[in-house]
């Protein structure tokens, strides 16, 4: 009876393969971690001098120990006496006092002062950078969250910025981010200014999808879109319709990278703002028909221009604004709500409510699964042709007293400038 011994021979084959795969793996990753080690020369002069000062010392000690006079009588000492000869400190309390102990304290020495040089080099410029990308208020995208980014430039940009800071006590100047082309030294300029020292600036066209995604849009808490009318770069100064259509393409690049981000845009011809509503945009800046309405109100000589500025100074006592609706007051008729809203707020004057507000994506989901609650189809239609045709951010001042508040409404109200914290 013969036994054949194939079986047990492949299978040890078989785990002498598999047992030589880890020697291999393990070459396979120190051969890639070497080659990034020279990829980087701050690494690599790093682990040059730790390598030195670990090596040298034991090579100096395997020539001082047993030698008469000698200091260096273990390798703890001999590691001592590597640091301060790399560092040039030179204390001198160990030294070899062999030759061959001395010769390698001179490759010490040497390689000490290059190693350490191209260390404290890179930590140096480090720092530079960093207080360079500060002075210019360069921005690092990951360190973004519930910021304010504004796109394009205006003249007088200071006080724009600073009216901002006055009209918003929430908002510091390190959460305000700026997109735009213009030089350094505009930016350089503001910072100038104490409340505006710590703002940070996005150089490039805010227009362009690659650079609105350096201000992280998506995370902050408004985007506001100026009519911007920056020299190109053929120092060729936009038209009207140009600095619109710069707009219009910001806020369709917001809409697509940064979907459900409240969008503010300021627009010069009101017949370009069709494609800012396909944009989604929440509120349209119309500058230059305000301009004339104001105009027109003061032909009339009653004051009304006056009662807008005061209430739109950041220097006056008091404000137009919009107030947060506490939850159990939806669904009120205004009646009831005004009621209970101005018992609760005694120093608010409320006005009025702005219907559709807040985010306008969340707002029309709501108003279409509300619109889809019925078994009839014809009134389905009818709900649905209503949300199509729903207008966000709709001012209603003095609703009828039975007229519902809605669940994303708010309160348009008159108060006192710093009273923004609203009692629930």
């Amino acid at each position: 009876m013969k036994i054949s011994l194939e079986p047990f021979t492949r299978r040890y084959e078989k785990r002498i393969d598999y047992q030589f795969l880890i020697p291999s793996n393990i070459f396979s990753v120190f051969k890639n971690l070497i080659k990034n080690i020279r990829k980087n020369p701050f690494i690599s002069s790093l682990v040059f001098v730790v390598m030195m000062w670990l090596i040298i010392p034991a090579i100096v000690y395997y020539y001082e120990k047993g030698v008469t006079g000698a200091n260096i009588t273990s390798y703890f000492d001999s590691l001592w006496w590597g640091v301060v000869t790399i560092l040039t400190i030179g204390y001198g309390d160990r030294f070899p006092v062999t030759p061959e102990g001395r010769i390698w304290s001179g490759f010490m020495m040497i390689g000490g002062v290059a190693g350490i040089g191209v260390v404290t080099a890179k930590i140096s410029s480090v720092f530079l950078e960093r207080a360079l990308r500060d002075r210019k208020g360069l921005v690092e995208t990951d360190t973004l969250n519930q910021h304010f980014v504004i796109c394009g430039w205006k003249n007088e940009m200071h006080t724009l910025l600073l009216h901002i800071l006055e009209s918003n006590p929430q908002v510091t100047s390190e959460k305000i981010v700026l997109v735009n082309n213009v030089p350094d030294v505009e930016i350089e300029t503001l910072h100038e200014y104490d409340k505006l020292k710590k703002i940070k600036h996005i150089r490039g066209d805010f227009f362009s999808a690659d650079v609105l995604k350096r201000a992280a849009p998506e995370k902050a808490f408004k985007v506001l879109i100026l009519a911007d009318a920056t020299p190109g770069q053929k120092g060729a100064v936009p038209t009207r319709t140009e600095a619109d259509a710069r707009t219009v393409m910001a806020a369709m690049t917001l809409n697509n990278i940064a979907k459900g981000v409240p969008v503010v845009a300021e627009i010069l011809d009101s017949q370009m703002d069709q494609y800012l509503k396909l944009a989604q945009v929440h509120e349209i800046i119309y500058s230059r028909d305000y301009s004339r309405l104001l105009l027109a109100m003061a032909s009339t000589g009653l004051g009304v221009t006056n009662i807008f500025h005061d209430l739109l100074d950041p220097h006056s006592d008091f404000m137009l604004t919009t107030a947060q609706v506490p939850s159990d007051l939806f669904n009120l008729s205004y009646q009831e709500f005004k009621a209970q809203f101005e018992q609760r707020n005694p120093k608010m004057n409320l006005l009025g409510i702005l219907e559709h507000s807040g985010n306008s994506h969340k707002a029309k989901e709501n108003a279409l699964r509300k619109a889809q609650h019925t078994p009839n189809v014809g009134e389905l239609v009818k709900n649905l042709q209503s949300v199509k045709n729903i207008r966000f951010n709709y001012p209603l001042f003095n609703p009828d007293p039975g007229y519902i508040v809605g669940e994303d409404s708010m309160a348009i109200v008159i108060r006192r400038r710093g009273d923004y914290v609203l009692s629930l």
